[in-house]
């Protein structure tokens, strides 16, 4: 699965699929949250991450070598270094103060929190703080769009979850 996943976002890399790698980013989210895996949250912040990178006229005109470099990050698996990598590139190039991978992990933290995680949880995996969390859920709607689990729903997963 980790293979199939890192090609995938290899090929959207490739071709700077930047709604690709948005909805990646969405789908290893979402698996996340019943996995609670620290490589789907990593798999999660990276496509987050390409997918701001490659929707930036200002981040587009500097890519080549960075490009190189991630692509053959992504390749052996080494999320640490591509989010080291963007955050340098972040710094170099970005137009706006802030750093994009703790914005990326912000963004993720409240997609698990408004699919159903604890605050804590989602805080926990992605390495905000729980105020981090709560402040970009509060300037958004994304907990109003979202329609929690019933108890009976979650009830449901968990039976399956421990089927298998």
């Amino acid at each position: 699965m980790l293979s199939d996943s890192i090609d995938r976002i290899v090929l959207a890399v490739e071709a700077e699929d930047a709604m690709g790698l948005r909805e990646l980013s969405r789908e290893f989210s979402e698996q996340a949250v019943t996995v609670q895996s620290e490589e789907l949250i990593d798999l999660a912040l990276v496509t987050y991450c390409f997918n701001k990178i490659f929707s930036k006229v200002h981040f587009k005109e500097n890519l080549a070598d960075f490009k190189v470099k991630v692509l053959a990050e992504l390749s052996r698996g080494d999320f640490k270094a591509v989010l080291d990598d963007v955050e340098a590139f972040d710094r170099q190039f970005g137009a706006f103060e802030g750093n994009l991978v703790v914005k990326a992990r912000i963004k993720v933290g409240s997609r698990l929190y408004s699919s159903g995680l604890s605050l804590s949880q989602s805080a926990s995996l992605t390495g905000v703080g729980v105020s981090d969390i709560l402040g970009y859920v509060g300037e958004t709607k994304t907990h109003e769009k979202i329609k929690p689990f019933s108890v009976a729903e979650r009830y449901r997963l968990a039976k399956e979850l421990v089927r298998k």
